[in-house]
Formats: C-alpha cells, structure tokens, sequence
C-alpha cells in the first residue's frame, strides 16, 4: 500500500547549508607555557611548569600587538593536538571537510607553508586515546601567503574524510596539526590560529539523509554557490 512521506520528516526533500565546527588554537594542547613572557623565559605564579607534550614546544603568543593570540609555529615540525565531540547532526556518509586558518607577518606572496593534520575517530568505550595518525583522503596543499599585507587571515584549502570513513558510533574526534615545513625566507612570526570543518548535515529523524552533499558558498554568509 502506498504510503505518502511527509517532507518534513526526512532530509531528502531540503538542501541544507552546511554545518560548520571551529575550534579556535587556543583549544589545542601541546603547547608549552613554560614560555609565558614570549621570551622563553618562564614565570610560574602557580609554582609548576606546564611542560610541552608536543614537538619543539609551541606556545601562545600576542599577534603583532593586537591583543589577540595565536600559537606560534615557528619551527619545521612544530605540532598540536586537539579534540572535540563530533557534531550530533553530522552526516557520516558525506564527505568531512577541514582547513586550517594561520596568519603571519611575511608580506611576500612567494612565502610558503606546508600544513599536515591527521585525524582519529573516537567511538565510546572502544577507540583508546592516541595521537591521531590518520591521514586525510584528499591532504591539504602547500599553501602560500596570499597577498602583500602582514597578518591576513589565511585559509588552507579543504582536506577531506570521505564519506562512509567515520562509523556512526563514533562521537568524537582529534586533530593532529603541524606546521611541517616553512619557506626559508619567512622569518616573520607564522601563528596557527584555528581549524575549522564544515560537513552536511542530517536534521531530520527519517530517511537517510540529503540526496546530495550540502553545497558550499561562495563565501560563508553568501547566496551564491
């Protein structure tokens, strides 16, 4: 017998903007604060050194004088971790997009900067705590200082989780990030300032989801895609 579906209860008939998650640098660890006057010179008011976890010990510091921090990745092979819950409508059989935004004092386009971030899905009471070793299906590109004025807000291109990688049990996820490799003319200060994933969405209780990934704008608060 035919059966009518009611719209609102399945994803299939809506094209929903995509969901995003940002977790600014702030929310990673591995960094040390062992170099809280930014000279590398500790002052430790609560009588314990926080040690780096991570490789060459990355840390927080002012951008420029902006009253605004980032970490500071000024060493090849500077890393950090971070992780989070995964976002309760993301739509496991759609692909999983992330990017990294940086900044940097460099004004010279030909600056370059090579970005690394693995990932490890996290499912309750099953996956142990690691650091996250998985590499992405599509990897973040070299990227390049885009234009000629310090301290833009810059964004890598998208890495990519294809869909159907996550299972649906998994809940969290952790990031790995590292600045691998710097040209060797920028000597200006380079800050990973956050990493940001965008995924489609799946809202309502029936069906399996949309038909389609969610489309992108052409900018985030744009119409046109």
């Amino acid at each position: 017998m035919y059966t009518h579906e009611n719209p609102l209860q399945t994803d299939r008939h809506v094209k929903w903007r995509p969901g995003r998650l940002y977790l600014p640098s702030m929310l990673f660890t591995g960094m040390s604060v062992g170099a809280i006057n930014e000279s590398g010179a500790g002052n430790f008011v609560y009588g314990q050194k926080w040690e780096s976890s991570h490789t060459s010990a990355p840390f927080s510091k002012e951008i420029s004088t902006f009253g605004l921090n980032g970490l500071l990745m000024g060493t090849d092979g500077m890393m950090v971790n971070t992780h989070t819950t995964l976002p309760a409508d993301l739509d496991v059989s759609k692909n999983i997009y992330c990017r990294l935004i940086w900044t940097c004092g460099s004004t010279d386009v030909a600056d370059t900067v090579v970005w690394k971030v693995l990932y490890r899905e996290l499912i309750p009471e099953v996956t142990a705590l690691a650091v996250p070793a998985t590499v992405f299906d599509k990897v973040i590109p070299t990227d390049s200082v885009p234009t000629a004025t310090a301290y833009t807000m810059n964004r890598t291109e998208w890495a990519v989780i294809n869909g159907r990688t996550l299972s649906e049990r998994a809940e969290g996820i952790a990031f790995n990030v590292e600045m691998d490799l710097k040209a060797v003319g920028l000597t200006e200060d380079l800050f990973l300032v956050g990493l940001e994933m965008l995924y489609t969405p799946k809202r309502l209780m029936r069906g399996d989801g949309m038909a389609l990934e969610s489309p992108r704008a052409s900018s985030m608060l744009g119409s046109s895609y």
